[in-house]
């Protein structure tokens, strides 16, 4: 049921299920429009995508994944079922993200409606509704939109645990429940653990509702202790230890500090969980404004309902707290998309720290709380109008799009390395073969010789350059284009812009390298070159340049 309404100035209709369901359906919108929009996979979805094309299911099931990817077993197998059954198309790949994205919208509006008082239910199931990474990340292919909508239903399934008309079979279909999330979502064992710690404080310390607590404790926790560690030893088993270095590379250190930096080195590591947290409203997820004031309020909001309904505040509390000791420990990184599972969470909590504000500020005139919480949601009405859909990292489509357009017979075509899968994907959609392009050749630590790799072309009228975006390859990517700037002219260009902010333009380049006058004024062994910097380009294991 809505909470009732509490004392303020704010229309009363904002609190009925009609405009609720609206809410909703708006939410519903937005997700449909996205994933309509067909944008272009990026990086990581290409390697998955390989994955569950060009791999068997018992190798899915049984054996690591390739390319350096990690995702759970069973995520991996409904994948691969939806792709023998309704093709490998972009649309049906994603399909199965993009449900779960769609039901996690009534499980999101029933967890607020359980934990929230007052007009903060409105105010979460809107920003929630509008929010860019629960629309961008539940039309990915990757399993982050399960993850959420896993930690959703599990935190519904603990408070109905709790409910008067709780049965031992309720306790132990929880159970079951959870021993099946485990497969699909890597996160829920982190959510059941915080969840499991928040039942065994509420039965020790908690004077009510005793009964079904000890029953959820001595029954349903321990399926899902059970259901956890085999599920994370199938998983650790299920990762090379390349794979394990690498992730592990990955996310240590700056610019990511997904691990807490022990020991501290830097005044500033201290500072390191607000800093995450502070992040999780920043431009790479929800991108809000002001992302130090929502972290406070998320704060004050855990307190506010700490002191109403502690279980609550245990509840979304739980899950985070285990999530920071496993970055800790240096096993789960805290950081950007691997933690939307945690994000629902955090909106509820701003939610009960904007309506704590109302009530405050409703104290010197009702109008002035009304107006005040009303203030705090212009941040997540902003994000969402200045960040349109569609989403998307790497918009090649476009670019070759743009190729096929202004292609003529016996054009020369340089892809850049990490443009590979792009072209090997939708390539013969834009009448590009394999023929049609060489492949550029991949250097860890010596960029002038992707400059060495393309001298080949010198003399030539019409040569395409094709690059990514992947931030590993900024400096050889950059390297490479300003050669070509410099060595010819150029007669056409595509660039399309990360939607991210944190990958490169895709971009399709035409140059003519037959001006002799520009083909003398550099070299590749001295013109000069970007530094590499912390971001060491990693080479694909399964491509092979041609020389």
């Amino acid at each position: 049921m809505t909470p009732e309404p509490v004392p303020g100035h704010a229309p009363k209709f904002l609190l009925g299920r009609p405009f609720l369901l609206a809410l909703l359906f708006i939410g519903l919108v937005l997700r449909v429009l996205q994933y309509a929009a067909d944008t272009s996979l990026w990086f990581d979805e290409f390697s998955i995508a390989r994955n569950i094309v060009h791999r068997s299911t018992s190798q899915l099931v049984f054996e690591p994944l390739g390319y350096d990817q990690v995702a759970p077993v069973g995520f991996m197998l409904v994948e691969k079922l939806i792709s023998l059954s309704i093709g490998t198309s972009d649309l049906a790949l994603r399909l199965l993200p993009f449900l779960c994205g769609l039901v996690a919208l009534p499980l999101f509006l029933l967890l607020a409606e359980r934990v929230l008082d007052g007009y903060a239910v409105p105010f979460a199931v809107a920003a929630f509704a509008i929010g860019v990474p629960f629309i961008r990340y539940t039309t990915e292919l990757k399993q982050y939109g399960l993850d959420m909508a896993a930690a959703l239903a599990l935190s519904l399934i603990a408070l109905r645990l709790r409910d008067p008309d709780s049965t031992s079979t309720r306790c132990v279909l929880a159970g079951l429940a959870g021993a099946v999330m485990v497969w699909f979502s890597q996160t829920a064992v982190f959510v059941m653990a915080g969840i499991g710690a928040a039942l065994v404080v509420d039965w020790l310390f908690e004077s009510t509702r005793k009964a079904q607590t000890r029953r959820a404790v001595f029954t349903t926790v321990p399926i899902w202790v059970l259901a956890s560690g085999v599920a994370t030893i199938v998983s650790m088993r299920l990762m090379t230890p390349e794979t394990k270095k690498f992730m592990h590379e990955f996310w240590a250190g700056k610019p990511r500090n997904g691990f807490f930096p022990w020991p501290l080195k830097e005044p500033s590591d201290a500072l390191w969980l607000w800093n995450q947290v502070t992040d999780l409203f920043g431009d790479q997820v929800l991108r809000y404004r002001w992302q130090e004031l929502y972290s406070v309020l998320a704060i004050a909001g855990l307190v506010a309902l700490w002191r109403r309904r502690r279980f609550a505040a245990l509840l979304l509390f739980g899950p985070f707290a285990v999530t920071v000791l496993a970055a800790v420990a240096r096993q789960y990184p805290f950081r950007t998309r691997v933690v939307l599972f945690l994000l629902p969470a955090l909106v509820l909590l701003v939610a009960q720290g904007a309506e704590w504000i109302r009530l405050i500020a409703g104290k010197f005139h009702p109008a002035v709380g009304g107006a005040a919480m009303a203030a705090l949601f212009i941040s997540p009405v902003l994000t969402i109008v200045e960040t349109p859909l569609p989403y998307f990292t790497e918009d090649y489509k476009s670019v070759l799009s743009f190729v096929q357009a202004n292609r003529r017979a016996g054009d020369a075509m340089y892809v850049f390395v990490y443009a590979y899968e792009p072209l090997e994907r939708y390539g013969e959609r834009y009448g590009i073969g394999r023929g049609d392009y060489t492949l550029g050749g991949c250097w860890r630590d010596d960029i002038r010789s992707y400059l060495r790799d393309v001298d080949r072309y010198r003399g030539m009228p019409r040569v395409w350059l094709i690059t990514s975006g992947v931030p590993q390859f900024y400096a050889p990517g950059q390297s490479i284009r300003s050669y070509f700037a410099a060595i010819g002219t150029l007669k056409g260009s595509k660039s399309v812009p990360s939607r991210t902010k944190r990958f490169a333009p895709v971009s399709a380049d035409l140059y003519d390298l037959s001006d002799p006058t520009r083909l003398s004024a550099a070299s590749a062994s001295s013109f000069p070159v970007k530094p590499l910097g912390d971001r060491q380009p990693f080479c694909l294991d399964f491509v092979t340049p041609d020389r």
